[in-house]
């Protein structure tokens, strides 16, 4: 977000340059190299803000929020999710999760339970970790981040209040990996 008295001197916030660096760097990444020094350089701007302490390891589920939808949210039990669908349908909600300890790349995994009838479905990790957003402090968040649940319920069955469960798991390349869960109903209003 850009400040009114940035915006006057034509200046950014360091949060949206930090964003900016890291959207960067994840676009590098996409876009791939066509040799190893290219990703060595990737490589050693996505670690540095990982460097430090040990920290304990922690993770919480959030919703997107912001003029951008871009920040995050904390979700609560009981909170209600909104399915959404996009361009080639499907069904999906859009989370937020935030990492504590695991510096800015992680492998995030997530599990969308229907809690009447037991159905799951998975998001599996990536084949490479992701890149996490690190703003003050050490917090790390990937917002949004987009949950399938296609298939959670019958094609014809009510969704409007369906109770779920949402799961998200992060690892880190070494293997330890925290995990958080919360009760929360979906809701049809966006769709």
């Amino acid at each position: 977000m850009v400040d009114r008295d940035a915006a006057r001197h034509g200046t950014c916030s360091l949060r949206v340059v930090r964003r900016i660096v890291a959207l960067l760097g994840f676009l590098l990444m996409l876009g791939g190299c066509s040799d190893g020094k290219d990703g060595a350089v990737i490589d050693a701007v996505a670690g540095a803000a990982g460097a430090g302490p040990e920290l304990e390891k922690s993770v919480e589920l959030g919703v997107p929020t912001g003029s951008a939808e871009l920040d995050f949210a904390p979700l609560d039990d009981g909170d209600e999710l909104r399915l959404q669908t996009f361009g080639q349908g499907g069904t999906h909600v859009l989370v937020g999760v935030r990492c504590t300890g695991f510096g800015n790349r992680a492998f995030v995994s997530a599990t969308l339970r229907n809690l009447n009838s037991g159905v799951e479905i998975e998001e599996p990790e990536p084949a490479r970790p992701q890149l996490l957003y690190c703003a003050e402090g050490d917090a790390c968040d990937l917002v949004p981040y987009l949950v399938h649940a296609s298939g959670l319920t019958e094609t014809d069955e009510e969704k409007h209040g369906l109770p779920v469960s949402l799961t998200a798991r992060v690892r880190d390349e070494q293997g330890v990996e925290a995990e958080t869960t919360r009760k929360v109903v979906l809701s049809t209003a966006d769709l």
